[in-house]
């Protein structure tokens, strides 16, 4: 009985924390939580109903997840990533997506193309109005979607754990005027390839897209 209730104990411990570390994972992405931020431990526990012991440990899931850093005696903080470290990530989500372009063409139903050729409409109507946030929101969502219809898991966990990271920059290379435009053209250009069924020109597309990401970035924080 004794070890049944510890089982319990722990599948509970263990539930809260997942829920936390998706909580706090969510203010990163979001934005709510930026680079150099200190988790407030105290704050979290409270918003979220729970007690610390929950929100610490998602913070040492989400620092082998490359998000926070913990610093002895100070606390979590969301990770600062160096520019150096950001262009090494992108490099490898290029070759990422190269690979998720020709799985699509390959796989991508007329029903898949539809729903990305919808995200691509709301994400030009997001760009006319310059809606950062809303934008944004869309484009996780575009990219989410090309990867959940790759029909390849172990491409989704490695793609997945390069783009966590990256939410610490992202967001910074869409914020000059015309970017959301320009990264949208881009947007039209690897659906249009999918749905030819060019495998050459999709892979390019994606590869295109990416490394002109970084480059919006670089340009934006040259400015800032």
């Amino acid at each position: 009985m004794d070890s049944t209730k510890d089982r319990i104990g722990q599948r509970r411990s263990s539930t809260l924390t997942s829920i936390a570390r998706d909580a706090i994972e969510q203010l990163i992405i979001s934005g709510e939580l930026s680079a150099g931020d200190r988790i407030n431990e105290s704050a979290l526990a409270a918003r979220f109903d729970i007690s610390r012991g929950p929100i610490r440990e998602a913070c040492r899931s989400l620092e082998y997840a490359g998000l926070i850093r913990n610093v002895a005696n100070h606390g979590a903080y969301v990770r600062e990533m160096s520019l150096e470290e950001a262009h090494e990530l992108y490099e490898v989500r290029r070759a990422l997506t190269a690979l998720v372009g020709e799985l699509l063409v390959e796989r991508a139903t007329p029903e898949v193309i539809a729903e990305l050729n919808r995200l691509v409409d709301q994400m030009g109507e997001a760009a006319e109005r310059e809606d950062l946030d809303g934008y944004y929101q869309l484009n996780l969502q575009f990219h989410d979607a090309m990867m959940a219809n790759t029909g390849n898991s172990s491409l989704a966990r490695y793609y997945d754990d390069i783009i966590k990271q990256l939410h610490l920059f992202r967001r910074r290379g869409l914020v000059q005027r015309g970017n959301l435009k320009a990264s949208n053209a881009e947007h039209e250009e690897i659906v249009r390839a999918i749905a030819e069924r060019d495998a050459d020109q999709a892979s390019k597309a994606l590869r295109d897209h990416v490394m002109a990401g970084w480059r919006r970035m670089s340009e934006a924080l040259a400015e800032s």
